[in-house]
């Protein structure tokens, strides 16, 4: 945008922090300090035109109206304002849309400014913002267009259109957005090698809560020195990107195992996230936003990959791990498996009976450790998925010590109350096992947690791990298909190289939103995506690890409203494969290099993910809702925005007077769009002419602005002729180059010539 040297309005203060959702139309005036005139109603004077009415007054269904009370075919009275051209009664106060009744926003232009909340460390801490917030009353939200051919532009809008925009990607070109670590040398104390996790902590943008619109935060624990097994101790850590730098939370967590994983989410009820840990004295640990403690088992109990949810749906969370369920709150051993497990847990209704159960590998417990079944088979992961669309999930079982995927189902007719679905097929294919050495782990076995999406855009999940040698994609239609030959069933497979785990995990994601997901994988020595339906390798770049059961994940983690890929490395066995002078240690945040990959959600809260069980602000649903059934998912370690992931934000910009002082003019940029609209929104205000005319005045957006919300800006009024009357004002608002709109023609404000009378 171009910036002048000597602007004649002076910015003077940030006065307002959202505004009413609108439409695209930048003649709809937005008045966030109390209204642009000093009219209170209507004139009463009869008209047949706007002219008979006078400045300041425009003829509304044949009576003069006060241009602010206009609305529609209305006039407002009292205390009502016009909001899609209704007349409405303000509600409650309100400082964000959550303070509101369902199907209602917070419209902080009814409001004045509050002083900031203080946090409570369990609400994150302390907030980081810093800002003054506006107070504002709650308005219903503006209705959806239903016809394609709806007007979106004048004064009478009524309805918002659908805002979507669909980036094509004719090249997949990954960069480092982020980076945080990177110690390559001894002792290594950067060194991650386990499966970050993406959860709100602090309040950001200072309103006294934890919510969806603050900046999500990557928690992640090291190690030095090798020292990853055991009970060596490792350190949590936690980080998140504010205005476009990667700040550390000013604690750290000592004494948690190094190669555990996490979970995150609201385990006790009152305000705010809580991570879970296992630690490296055997016990298991409930740590506060703030770093500080909330519970320690009182004895060891087996931990390696928490999972968190309600299992009762009693309003209560569970902690489940592999020597039992633990009540959130307190830490308490709730129940104990009926037998020993043999797999990580994942949380799913697979019986039908509308109770979560617990998934371990070839068994499944109910919501009190009872089993359910053991198939027999030996210790393995899993992940769930409806692969023949019949409404009921599918097991898919990873048995490592034979490298082979197998399928089951709960089957209550059966005395064992499983049946098989898929025998074993071998993830190796046509890959040899002798592409690992003799004595490590790839040489005999394989097979790392599996993901569950839809590849090849069939509408039907397929199945996705990694091995030893190679990570295979297998068809989960053909499956399911007792007519199809176990090897028949693999889609593609790609050699990789993880000899010393073979238990890698992966997750996936569909990045241009076509319908088929990419696979999203780091093995030994490189982080690679591949094209989900051909198997094509779109991209890799080196990433060294000495691997466990890790992978990457995906997520909003900058709040920029497109998804970021989290990678973890560690330095202390590798170094890259092309460049044995090279290696990585800690965390890189990876992102398209023109902004245009999809939406998806700012959490990951557990190795085994699922969407229906978390929340973006931490909650965990005290009915979680089936993955399987509900629409646009069916998925599992995959993320992405159900229904959304197309929504893009809409930038406008209106300008109006601030009276009766007749000194200054106030710029309002508002987000009218589905999504999030980054920081950084550059504002220039103009004297006559939007393109050629000279620069009054800039400014620059502070904040995101989630739907509806907008910042105000006042600048004092310097100019001769533009607060005369003599020359029109005019605000053209630029966002920055990585945001996509639904709509760029609708940037530039409506001409102003400033009177405090009402606009001429």
């Amino acid at each position: 945008m171009r910036r002048f040297a000597l602007p004649a309005f002076a910015f003077l203060a940030i006065v307002a922090s959202a505004a009413a959702c609108g439409s695209d139309d930048t003649n709809e005036n937005v008045t966030p300090d109390g209204g642009p005139n000093g009219f209170g109603s209507d004139s009463g004077i009869q008209c047949t035109s706007d002219d008979l009415c006078g400045t300041g007054s425009k003829c509304v269904s044949g009576s003069c109206c006060a241009v602010e009370h206009a609305c529609g075919t209305s006039c407002c009275g009292g205390s009502d304002v016009c909001s899609f051209s209704k007349c409405v009664t303000p509600g409650g106060k309100c400082v964000e849309t959550s303070d509101c009744p369902d199907g209602n926003y917070c419209d902080f232009s009814l409001g004045e400014p509050t002083s900031n909340p203080t946090p409570t460390p369990d609400a994150g801490g302390s907030c980081v913002g810093g800002r003054t917030l506006r107070e504002g009353r709650c308005l219903p939200k503006p209705p959806v267009c239903t016809d394609p051919n709806a007007s979106v532009t004048g004064d009478n809008l009524t309805c918002l259109p659908k805002c979507e925009y669909r980036p094509v990607i004719d090249s997949f070109t990954p960069v480092v957005k982020y980076a945080w670590g990177g110690q390559v040398a001894t002792p290594f104390a950067s060194d991650i090698m386990m499966t970050p996790i993406v959860i709100e902590l602090d309040d950001d943008d200072c309103d006294g809560k934890v919510t969806a619109n603050d900046i999500p935060d990557i928690v992640f624990t090291t190690f030095p020195s090798g020292l990853y097994y055991g009970t060596n101790p490792g350190v949590l850590h936690a980080i998140s990107v504010v205005g476009g730098t990667v700040v550390e939370k000013p604690w750290t967590v000592p004494n948690i195992a190094p190669g555990g994983q996490l979970a995150a989410g609201n385990i006790d009820g009152q305000p705010g996230n809580e991570i879970v840990a296992c630690g490296s004295d055997g016990k298991v640990v409930a740590i506060k936003a703030d770093g500080s403690i909330l519970w320690t088992t009182t004895a060891a109990v087996a931990c390696g990959m928490p999972s968190l949810a309600d299992l009762e749906g009693d309003g209560t969370v569970e902690v489940i791990v592999e020597g039992g369920i633990l009540d959130g709150a307190t830490g308490a051993v709730k129940h104990t498996f009926a037998a020993a497990v043999k797999g990580p847990p994942s949380v799913s209704d697979i019986d039908g009976d509308g109770k979560l159960d617990i998934v371990t590998g070839p068994q499944a417990f109910r919501n009190d450790g009872s089993l359910i079944f053991d198939t027999g088979a030996p210790y393995g992961r899993s992940a769930i998925g409806d692969f023949d669309k019949d409404g009921k999930p599918e097991i898919v079982y990873i048995n490592p010590a034979a490298h082979a995927v197998s399928v089951y189902r709960y089957d209550a007719t059966q005395a064992a109350k499983f049946a098989v679905v898929r025998g074993p097929i071998d993830i190796n294919g046509t890959l040899s096992p002798t592409l690992c050495p003799d004595g490590t782990a790839g040489r005999t076995s394989g097979g790392g947690p599996p993901t569950v999406a839809d590849f090849d855009g069939d509408g039907t999940p397929d199945v996705a791990l990694a091995g030893g040698v190679g990570y295979a994609v297998f068809d989960g239609k053909k499956l399911v298909d007792p007519a199809v030959a176990g090897p028949a069933t693999l889609m593609w497979s790609k050699q990789t190289r993880d000899c010393s785990s073979a238990a890698t995990g992966s997750t996936v994601f569909d990045f241009d939103g076509d319908g088929k997901a990419e696979v999203v994988y780091s093995d030994e020595q490189y982080f690679r995506v591949y094209d989900g339906k051909s198997g094509n390798e779109l991209f890799s770049t080196c990433n060294t690890t000495g691997t466990l059961i890790e992978n990457p994940v995906v997520a909003d983690v900058d709040n920029d409203g497109k998804a970021d890929v989290v990678v973890v490395s560690n330095a202390y066995a590798l170094t890259c494969a092309d460049d044995a002078s090279k290696r990585f240690s800690g965390i890189r945040i990876f992102g398209d290099s023109a902004g245009r990959w999809v939406r998806t959600r700012r959490v990951w809260n557990e190795h085994a993910y699922h969407i229906t069980n978390i929340e973006e602000d931490g909650t965990i649903p005290t009915n979680e809702k089936a993955n399987i059934t509900t629409p646009g998912l069916n998925n599992f370690r995959q993320n992405k925005q159900p229904g959304g992931e197309f929504a893009a934000p809409d930038v406008v910009v209106t300008v109006a007077p601030k009276c009766p002082s007749m000194d200054s003019i106030v710029v309002t940029v508002r987000n009218l769009g589905e999504a999030v609209l980054a920081a950084g929104v550059d504002v220039d205000l103009r004297k006559g002419d939007a393109d050629a005319g000279a620069s009054l005045g800039t400014a620059k957006t502070t904040r995101a602005l989630y739907p509806a919300e907008s910042e105000s800006f006042v600048f004092a009024l310097n100019d001769g002729d533009a607060k005369s009357g003599a020359a029109q004002v005019i605000a053209v608002a630029t966002p920055p180059a990585e945001v996509h709109e639904c709509r760029a023609d609708n940037n530039t404000s409506a001409p102003l010539v400033f009177s405090c009378g009402g606009l001429r």
